[in-house]
């Protein structure tokens, strides 16, 4: 993973779960990655993230905030 600045990891966590909150009906990795303009790889590492701090959730190939 790239070196990232004093916060920007937090920040990009919170942004995306923002973007989880407001897109109810789930959303698939690879329209993250689109709408936010992060790698697809940088996308699943921060849902995974999300996952364990029991923020989101996975359902098939859509991700939901809890």
């Amino acid at each position: 993973m790239a070196k990232l600045q004093k916060g920007e990891r937090e920040e990009k966590e919170s942004k995306l779960y923002r973007l989880l909150k407001k897109l109810r009906f789930g959303v698939r990795e690879s329209e993250i990655s689109q709408e936010l303009g992060w790698h697809r790889r940088t996308v699943n590492n921060y849902l995974r993230k999300l996952k364990k701090a029991d923020k989101a959730d996975r359902e098939g190939r859509s991700w939901f905030s809890k």
